[in-house]
């Protein structure tokens, strides 16, 4: 089973990243932060390392920014 940090990421980066993108594939990194209440390294942590284990406040407030609550979150993701 995968540790939760990459289950966490990897659901972001699928779901709410690729609304995020260049047509050459590229993330607005910028973009993302802003919309989502955090800053821009923390959007490239999530997408450039892997093993990036965000704060749960993070987390909270990228929730926030799509309406969900951490429990429906984890729902979604389905851990």
């Amino acid at each position: 089973m995968k540790e939760l940090k990459f289950v966490i990421n990897q659901y972001i980066i699928d779901h709410w990243f690729r609304d995020y993108k260049y047509p050459n594939g590229k993330y607005k990194y910028t973009e993302f932060a802003k919309d989502h209440y955090i800053e821009e390294k923390l959007a490239r942590k999530i997408v450039g390392h892997q093993g990036y284990a965000m704060t749960i406040e993070t987390l909270e407030k990228i929730c926030n920014a799509r309406d969900l609550t951490l429990e429906e979150f984890f729902k979604l993701i389905k851990r």
